[in-house]
């Protein structure tokens, strides 16, 4: 058996000395004020157990009180020990006292500092700082406690070192970096009103309807519910023997005050979300502020936007105004329902604003040369189609509960289908360009995508058995980050020759083209 000798070890690469912090700071002093109340709200529903708990009283109110010294530890230790600094083209994050955690952020991995700022917050004028990068799993690092001057402070930092790493030059200091912030859009009381009034979250206002409604319930006495009650059964008999048209009409009745519940709790919802909304540029950054009771700030890199929404719901369409929104790579909602504003470049715009904004977003949009093409014809059949059929169900319903020419009503709509369809399906297409793909969809309520070529992550090709049947194809983009923006854009009703042909084109060109992080 031979051995091959064992070459003699290399002396290992020097290691580049460490560059010198060009940040540094730790939490507020109210930190501790901040975390012992809370911790005292989490035992305080434990305290009543060591008044009723009998012979285990004891027991109980020990388990109290060493939560209770664990906590303020916890909370001291935490307080004491994070620090954070920015050095190394990184930020660093430690914390732990016996136990030390050291987390490092590359500065051009961090997409966004979010800051949030409560009503006890802004009394004490400190704000929770959360530090999001393209992962998609929620914040990489939460400092809970700054004051909002730091916060800004650190936020400032970052963005003037990420700057300074683009352009080549090294974190030799703090020194501000980038151009002064300057406003491009502010909205209005009178602007968020028209967005509540053409939002009308009617699910959201009865799930508050609601929560109020079981806050009452405990002062609210039973005879209440009894007079109501009566007043109920005694009035039945007078709509019991009303004929359907009348019945028609007090459910269409009901229906209209949901809708108009729905749209009160929308425009107040609207103002305490978007309250003071501005919208500024600060280099390479777009920045929103924003909120009445809860104020939010947070800051985009337009170089890190995947998807960009223009979206014309029909109500707000009516009124000549739309919505931007923004999706940056690994976006995750938080909660389908409410994602507190964070896809929001622009809660509301004018319509004829929108093409101004778009071209600071995406400066090179408006001058590549880019022809719309419309999509198959036969999208105005599939959509006739699929109103005659709604039409008449709704015939048929009505025919059955009366037998009157007046339940064939609905059928008076297939010609107002059918020009609705057709007028629209101009607005069906997408438009190739150098550096973007445009999509538009959207019959009644319009939706135009716009995603930068080069961040195109997948191109899918899909035919359902009723594509197949009529020779059409969809094809759907995905890219790093569309959790708020529709599933990002999608082209329906294409021939399947022009689908593989797009389809071949956009993957040719995004692999020719380098992913800008």
């Amino acid at each position: 058996m031979q051995f091959e000798p064992v070459p003699p070890e290399t002396a290992p690469e020097p290691v580049a000395e460490e560059a010198p912090s060009v940040f540094e700071g730790r939490l507020h002093p109210l930190t501790l004020v901040f975390g012992l109340v809370r911790a005292g709200r989490g035992l305080l529903p434990m305290i009543p157990l060591v008044f009723i708990g009998g012979k285990s009283a004891y027991g109980y109110g020990a388990a109290i009180l060493v939560a209770s010294l664990a906590t303020i530890a916890v909370t001291f230790a935490k307080y004491f020990s994070l620090r954070y600094r920015i050095e190394n083209h990184e930020l660093v994050i430690e914390q732990g006292l016996l136990f030390r955690r050291h987390r490092s952020i590359p500065l051009d991995r961090i997409q966004e500092i979010r800051i949030e700022q409560g009503v006890v917050q802004r009394v004490f004028d400190v704000v929770e700082a959360a530090v999001e990068t393209g992962g998609g799993e929620g914040a990489e690092g939460k400092l809970t406690v700054l004051s909002r001057a730091e916060a800004e402070r650190l936020r400032r930092a970052v963005n003037d070192q990420t700057a300074r790493l683009r352009a080549g030059a090294g974190p030799v200091d703090a020194a501000p970096f980038a151009t002064e912030e300057r406003e491009l859009r502010r909205v209005s009381v009178r602007e968020l009103i028209v967005a509540g009034l053409t939002t009308n979250h009617l699910l959201s206002a009865l799930a508050l309807a609601g929560v109020l409604w079981n806050f009452a319930d405990d002062f609210i006495p039973d005879s209440f519910y009894a007079r109501v009650a009566k007043y109920a059964y005694s009035n039945a008999g007078r709509y019991s023997g009303r004929s359907l048209e009348a019945t028609v009409l007090l459910a269409v009745a009901g229906l209209l005050a949901l809708v108009v519940i729905g749209m009160v709790f929308s425009v107040v919802g609207s103002i305490v979300l978007f309250y003071g909304f501005r919208l500024t540029q600060r280099g390479e950054d777009l920045r929103r502020r924003y909120g009445l009771l809860t104020r939010r700030a947070s800051s985009l890199p337009r170089r890190r936007i995947q998807v960009l929404e223009l979206e014309e719901k029909l109500l707000r369409r009516l009124f000549g105004y739309a919505t931007l929104r923004a999706d940056t790579s690994g976006a995750k909602r938080d909660d389908k329902d409410d994602n507190h504003g964070r896809d929001v470049l622009l809660p509301i715009v004018p319509r004829d604003e929108a093409d101004g904004l778009l071209a600071i977003v995406f400066p090179d949009l408006l001058t590549e040369a880019a022809e719309w093409r419309l999509v198959s014809p036969l999208a105005i059949r599939r959509g006739v189609t699929k109103g005659v059929i709604v039409c008449l169900l709704a015939a048929g319903t009505l025919f059955y509960f009366q037998r009157s020419v007046w339940a064939l009503a609905p059928l008076a709509l297939l010609p107002l289908i059918y020009w609705a369809y057709a007028v629209s399906y101009r607005r069906l297409g997408y438009a190739i360009g150098d550096g973007y793909l445009r999509t538009r969809r959207g019959i009644f309520s319009r939706s135009t995508h716009i995603v930068p070529l080069d961040k195109i992550q997948a191109v899918e090709l899909q035919q359902t058995p009723f594509d197949k049947r009529l020779n059409l194809a969809s094809v759907r983009i995905d890219t790093a980050g569309q959790a708020y923006t529709g599933g990002g854009p999608h082209i329906a009703n294409l021939p399947i020759d022009e689908a593989r042909a797009l389809a071949r084109t956009l993957a040719h060109r995004a692999a020719g083209l380098r992913y800008r992080w």
